[in-house]
């Protein structure tokens, strides 16, 4: 039996979850939104709009990290 009472997460909130895990920087970005969103309007979901945010950014610090070695090994190959 489902309880009646259940609140669902805010709309965005699945939404930036997956972005953060397929587009790092728009799932941040989107995670950041929902949360100011749910701030004003109470809405359950905080959890997982905050799980995007932090999601994202690692991913996108990762990506940039990644590319930034790969260019440097690059550049030291060419030399």
């Amino acid at each position: 039996m489902t309880d009646s009472t259940a609140r669902t997460p805010h709309r965005l909130a699945p939404v930036a979850l997956i972005l953060a895990i397929l587009v790092p920087i728009a799932g941040a970005v989107l995670g950041h939104i929902t949360l100011r969103q749910i701030a004003q309007t109470g809405e359950p979901g905080r959890g997982l709009a905050l799980a995007a945010t932090i999601i994202g950014w690692l991913g996108t610090v990762a990506w940039f990290a990644f590319w930034g070695i790969f260019l440097a090994m690059i550049g030291a190959m060419a030399v």
